[in-house]
């Protein structure tokens, strides 16, 4: 089972004044909605060292950019239905592996 969000870094998340910056909104999205950095890898189909970087703040090359602004739609669009967040590990994979399904379907 992956690790949960540290509280010592969802403080440091809190703290952080790049409100412009997508990797951390990605990452206050994420913690927000209870999605492991680990299925985050996986759904960008990245390492998750890469993923800790977008997460403090650092580059996310231009082809993903349309990716992450998806997935922050969706994250957003959820937590609107109530449907975010997540219980437990189990259902952030189910979730993840839709939303990679129906990435797949629209290429």
């Amino acid at each position: 089972m992956p690790k949960s969000y540290s509280q010592e870094y969802i403080d440091s998340l809190n703290q952080v004044e790049m409100h412009d910056n997508l990797g951390i909104s990605m990452a206050r999205a994420c913690v927000d909605a209870n999605i492991p950095l680990k299925l985050i890898a996986r759904y960008f189909d990245v390492s998750r060292m890469t993923v800790h970087t977008w997460f403090r703040g650092g580059p996310i090359r231009p082809g993903r950019i349309p990716l992450v602004r998806s997935l922050l739609a969706n994250i957003k669009e959820d937590t609107a239905r109530g449907t975010l967040p997540l219980a437990d590990f189990k259902k952030a994979k189910q979730y993840i592996y839709k939303l990679i399904d129906a990435q797949d379907e629209s290429a």
